[in-house]
């Protein structure tokens, strides 16, 4: 059983794949209502169409999600490289320092 909220959503999701059926259409073709040919190809198109969507969607977001995290490890690993450099530097000037007043 498909509810109103449910029926209106889908509705939504179909309209963005280019399927524009009315909420209450599909939840009649849901509670077994006859459909016509083209009715039932349009939602299984949508469906489809829908479920590609999703998939390109979470595949995006988990790109970005690891492209981020990349991103980090090489900034927190410049860190630790500049942190490296400077106490070099640091230990050096002492180094030479002491060997002047010498």
């Amino acid at each position: 059983m498909l509810g109103r909220r449910g029926a209106r959503r889908l509705s939504k999701h179909f309209a963005r794949v280019g399927i524009e059926t009315p909420p209450e259409r599909l939840q009649e073709i849901v509670a077994g209502a006859p459909a016509a040919d083209d009715e039932v190809t349009d939602v299984n198109f949508a469906l489809i169409a829908t479920q590609i969507n999703r998939q390109e969607r979470v595949a995006k977001f988990k790109r970005l999600k690891r492209q981020g995290i990349q991103s980090l490890i090489f900034v927190g690993l410049l860190l630790v490289v500049l942190n490296f450099l400077f106490c070099v530097a640091y230990l050096l000037l002492n180094l030479t320092e002491q060997t002047s007043l010498l």
